[in-house]
């Protein structure tokens, strides 16, 4: 953009105008929450004032802040001598270890190296850090606070209790003299009344007695007099030091509230540096740890092997020749000696039958080759045997003969009895080929997968294709597909036999979809179309189906078996649940979902915006009634938000877009049967929607805004199942009884061995 010097001007000028305006703003929004915080404080201080005890009760609050501070500070203490004491174990580790660990030649050398120093740095940060929140930050702050706290509150309780006592005193000189009065008052009445009594008894009472009668009520009522000036000094007394307590109590709610606010501050201070501290400590953890993940990836098996041999720099052995020396009877010398039993070995049975001519080298060569070979892969068996070797990838080793008698020394595995059995018809839609097993396996339970191979015993180590260990003696293998297993593996095996070489391990899950889905001629991932296949076969009428998680150690074991086998996995003796769970773990472990990150906020804003038209406080709130396709009579504006989400979802790459139709075909087959399964399409919405949409990824583990959109996901996948026939414009020629009439089909072939999952579910 180009523009002139007065533009410029201007706009620098507005700039200016627009920074002081904010600046100006500022000032006031902070004005404003001080007088906030302000008459809050004020607020308080009356609420205490008017109530009965409330002194006493910011008091005990004043006295409890001071022990929760003790408290804390005990806890922080215990929890940095736990951290100083890992840290003297981290270096005590690195000392041990960095003299140990100081050959270069040996795999990943590099990375466990860098990895003892990034121990050794994060061992002095904690002991930094130790010491940073002993003497600075955190306990020496609190603990001088707290002191403070102590006295200042002590101060405080007893400037209270000396007004107090004040006051009581005044109350109590106040009865006396209330009782003093009452009393003077009785004795000036009965003094006055005999007085009365002498006066009227004149004629016969002499003049001596009435002048004392009069006498005694003249000091009756100079004490009354007296006893009601004291009275009332008193009650003025006591109305001054009230007031004075009153003022009092001001002060001392003030002083409380200055007191408390000081210690919160304190400890406002010392934990957000204590959790900073804590931050700044842990947060290059992740960062290294995935530093040396990557690293590790790019690693090939034996490539430092290859460099170590070439670096030896050893020269070449000379050739050996063994040749025929005819026996002279004139010959002195003595016959020359074989260098070795294989060459004697040869040598006769090279006398026994004489080779032609250019045969006996190439003869030797070779038996001394198979020789070397067969004791070769006895001492590494050996050596496995005595180091338990379990990392090393020996299924990268040529399947070599051995000579040595196997026998298995591994603990056998707890099968889980909560396996339901399901018996189908076929594997993947064609009829396997049943091999009968024989020899060593005869009397081995086979799962059905492990009835298609044609299994013989494991010639060489390599690693388990079920339980992903490695395999050393007493296995299975394939003959056709050279698929190895252990032999308590065969049980629980669901990898059917491919009738050529199994493929080696795949990373399926976390992969990109394009990757997948590219290897699939429609776009659909195979472990997509297997899962939701075998869920429509014999789970849409089951009970809580994609609600109800399946079991953590054999939803694992199945994801394994899709990476090991790919289509080959056979899962008619899986559990529906788990294979839902299989299905949801892999939608939701991709690293950008199916609804990309670019259509989120479009997608979300239509969701707000059909709640909104279902109800007012709709869009607020997130929540709304279950959407209904009346066909012609639906509302118009939702028909014209429906319409919209079709044409978003038109800018979906093709494998997007196959997939998401294959998905909400199938969630609609399962809210058809709502009755039976009681999943909804807005029950499946809150299941699917996290899977299928989430916003970009951030710094957080789980986003703010993810969990708030959490309604607004399953609202759009509640549109995509309810309006699938108007979105999905492809399928929308078929009528809407066909995909019904499939899944009466399906449900009848399988009734009753749906309405026995049901009845184990319910229980």
């Amino acid at each position: 953009i180009i523009c002139s010097a007065g533009d410029f001007v201007k706009i620098s000028n507005t700039y200016i105008s627009l920074q002081n305006l904010l600046q100006n703003i500022e000032t006031h929004i902070i004005l404003f929450l001080c007088v906030l915080a302000a008459r809050s404080a004020e607020e308080v201080d009356i609420i205490l004032q008017r109530s009965e005890g409330g002194v006493d009760s910011a008091l005990t609050y004043a006295k409890t802040i001071s022990k929760y501070i003790k408290d804390l500070i005990g806890y922080v203490e215990k929890k940095l001598a736990l951290e100083l004491e890992f840290s003297k174990g981290l270096q005590r580790i690195y000392q041990s270890c960095k003299q140990t660990i100081t050959q270069p030649h040996m795999p990943f050398f590099s990375i466990y190296s860098l990895a003892l120093e990034q121990d050794l740095e994060q061992s002095s940060g904690m002991h930094q850090a130790a010491s940073t929140l002993q003497n600075q930050t955190f306990v020496m702050p609190l603990l001088l606070r707290k002191q403070e706290h102590e006295k200042k509150r002590k101060e405080i309780k007893e400037q209270w209790l000396k007004a107090k006592r004040k006051l009581m005193e005044c109350e109590a000189n106040l009865r006396r003299a209330k009782q003093v009065y009452m009393t003077r008052c009785e004795e000036y009445d009965k003094a006055r009344t005999a007085a009365n009594r002498a006066e009227e008894e004149g004629g016969s009472s002499t003049t001596k007695t009435v002048d004392k009668k009069k006498r005694l009520e003249e000091e009756a009522r100079n004490k009354a007099e007296e006893a009601e000036a004291t009275y009332r000094t008193c009650i003025a007394d006591a109305i001054t030091q009230h007031q004075e307590l009153e003022h009092m109590k001001v002060t001392v709610l003030r002083q409380i509230q200055e007191v408390i606010k000081q210690s919160d501050q304190t400890i406002r201070s010392a934990t957000i540096s204590y959790y900073q501290i804590m931050h700044m400590q842990t947060v290059a953890l992740p960062v290294h740890y995935q530093t040396l993940c990557e690293s590790s990836k790019l690693y090939d098996p034996g490539q430092q092997y290859a460099m170590h041999v070439k670096d030896l720099q050893m020269s070449e052995e000379p050739e050996t020749h063994y040749e025929f020396e005819a026996y002279s009877a004139s010959s002195s010398q003595p016959a020359v000696r074989a260098r070795a039993d294989s060459a004697n070995a040869d040598a006769q049975s090279s006398a026994e039958a004489p080779p032609t001519a250019g045969e006996t080298g190439d003869t030797s060569t070779s038996h001394k080759d198979e020789h070397k070979r067969g004791m070769c892969n006895d001492l590494f068996l050996l050596l496995i045997i005595k180091c338990n070797i379990k990392t090393c990838d020996i299924s990268k080793m040529a399947r070599t003969s051995s000579t040595g008698t196997m026998s298995s020394n591994e603990d056998a595995d707890e099968k889980d009895s909560n396996v339901t059995s399901f018996e189908t018809p076929n594997i993947n839609g064609i009829e396997p080929e049943i091999v009968v097993p024989t020899g060593p396996f005869r009397n081995v339970g086979l799962s059905k997968a492990a009835q298609t191979h044609k299994l013989r015993k494991l010639r060489s180590p390599s690693k388990c294709r079920e339980c992903d260990s490695y395999v050393y003696f007493q296995g299975a293998e394939c003959e056709e597909c050279f698929l190895a297993c252990h032999k308590r593996c065969l049980e629980t095996l669901a990898i059917q036999c491919g009738h050529k070489k199994l493929q080696g391990r795949l990373q399926l899950f976390g992969q990109d979809f394009s990757q997948v889905s590219g290897n699939s001629p429609d776009g659909i991932p195979f472990i997509i179309k297997k899962c939701i296949g075998e869920i429509e076969r014999r789970a849409l009428r089951m009970k809580g189906i994609y609600r109800v998680n399946g079991v953590k150690t054999r939803v694992e074991k199945l994801c394994q078996a899709f990476e090991n086998g790919k289509e080959l996995v056979e899962l008619s003796q899986s559990s529906p649940h788990d294979i839902s769970n299989v299905l949801k773990l892999y939608l939701r472990q991709l690293p950008e979902p199916i609804m990309p990150f670019r259509l989120y906020n479009s997608l979300m804003g239509l969701a707000k915006e059909s709640l909104a038209v279902m109800g007012p406080e709709g869009a607020e709130t997130g929540k709304g009634p279950d959407l209904v396709d009346l066909g012609p009579e639906t509302d118009p504006e939702l028909l014209a938000l429906v319409d919209r989400l079709k044409n978003l979802l038109k800018e979906l790459p093709r494998p997007n877009t196959a997939t998401l139709r294959y998905i909400a075909r199938h969630l609609r087959r399962i809210a058809e049967l709502e009755d039976d399964n009681k999943m909804s399409p807005s029950n499946l919405g809150i299941v699917f929607g996290p899977s299928l949409m989430r916003p970009r990824p951030t710094g957080a583990t789980v986003s703010l805004s993810s969990l708030v959109d959490y309604p607004y996901q399953a609202r759009i996948v509640e549109t995509l199942i309810v309006f699938y026939p108007a979105i999905f414009h492809s399928d929308s020629s078929r009528p809407a009884c066909a995909s019904s009439a499939r899944t009466q089909s399906l449900q009848q072939q399988f009734c009753m061995q749906s309405n026995n999952n049901n009845n184990n579910n319910d229980k």
